[in-house]
């Protein structure tokens, strides 16, 4: 793959802050924790830094992360990055946080957080920093983020990783509803409460980690692991719940009501990996599935007892898989669901 060229050097602004909700609807999108240990969350300084402009005079901020051959971009930088930064020793890792996310600007604007602008900031990554072709990784809702943009661009991607993905389809979503989901979620609504009587709730910071510390066990498989989440991104005010629930909702409500992608994963080309786990409360298992069922070239890893953070609590497991995966072969644990043979993970780049 092409070295990367020039970069967008600048400093993100603020826009004023948007009203919010305490408690997050948990069938929707996450995207939003990062868990770790002390020594996992160690990160080092990234080799390249800086913004690059996207629709409507928005910035998004990107880290560059190792010099290897290939290169893979990682939409959701400001969690994913302390957590699979390691694999800088064998690839060029481009993260970036989405606009309104992390150190990218604030957007205040429903109509400038679409699904749609997504997929664009994600072109406009890639076409700033000249990358020709890359592979991509996308967890979450940002799962169907770089799904879609493999559909749409086949000629500028490699392979795909998907990690507890947002389901293809608006079907499988919504009928997803564990009741273990809804215990936790109305005890996560009850902590959240108690721990913001009397506080100070104007220092974003503390308001952030409050929400964290009662809405954790949520996310992850065993509960046990929620005491591993760390909330250095609490510093910036774009992750405090006051942004980026009411940014989350503006951007599902962009897909409408019957929204479904299953066209869209039918004509992607790369070769797709999908991890996801078998306990994930925040995004149906089933979808997962779905995932790998549609996409012509796609297995499937599915990891017991494990939630929404697969990464971290199975980090074991998935960064070899990862690292596998995009020096292309497929992991020996990763499935195949589609009946017909596959047409293989194809040739280095």
């Amino acid at each position: 793959m092409r070295a990367i060229g020039r970069f967008g050097w600048g400093a993100a602004g603020h826009a004023r802050p948007t009203p919010w909700r305490l408690s997050i609807g948990l069938a929707s999108f996450v995207g939003t924790l990062g868990l770790a240990t002390p020594l996992e969350a160690t990160q080092l300084e990234p080799d390249s830094s800086g913004f690059v402009a996207v629709g409507g005079g928005t910035r998004v901020y990107f880290e560059i992360h190792g010099k290897g051959r290939d290169t893979v971009i990682v939409p959701g930088g400001m969690l994913l990055a302390p957590h699979l930064y390691q694999l800088r020793d064998d690839f060029t890792l481009v993260f970036y946080d989405p606009r309104g996310r992390g150190k990218s600007d604030w957007v205040d604007e429903a109509k400038r957080l679409t699904m749609e602008d997504e997929v664009r900031d994600l072109e406009a990554v890639r076409r700033e920093l000249r990358i020709r072709r890359a592979a991509l990784l996308g967890f979450s809702y940002l799962g169907l983020v770089t799904a879609i943009y493999a559909a749409d661009h086949p000629a500028e991607v490699t392979r795909v990783v998907l990690m507890g993905p947002l389901p293809p389809d608006q079907e499988t979503r919504s009928r997803y509803a564990p009741p273990e989901r809804k215990v936790r979620s109305d005890s996560a609504v009850a902590r959240f409460a108690r721990s913001r009587a009397g506080a100070d709730t104007t220092d974003f910071a503390a308001e952030c980690r409050r929400w964290y510390d009662a809405f954790g066990p949520v996310y992850v498989g065993d509960p046990a692991d929620a005491s591993r989440i760390t909330t250095d991104f609490c510093a910036l005010q774009n992750e405090t719940p006051s942004r980026f629930l009411w940014r989350n909702e503006q951007t599902m409500r962009s897909l409408g009501r019957r929204w479904d992608y299953s066209r869209k994963a039918a004509a992607i080309r790369a070769p797709t990996l999908v991890i996801q786990g078998d306990h994930d409360l925040a995004s149906s298992p089933d979808g997962g599935r779905r995932w790998a069922e549609l996409i012509p070239d796609a297995r499937l890893i599915m990891l017991s007892g494990a939630g929404h953070l697969t990464y971290i609590e199975r980090r074991d497991r998935v960064l070899p898989a990862l690292g596998r995966f995009f020096s292309g072969q497929w992991p020996g644990e990763a499935m195949q669901l589609r009946s017909r043979t596959s047409s293989g993970i194809g040739n280095r780049d």
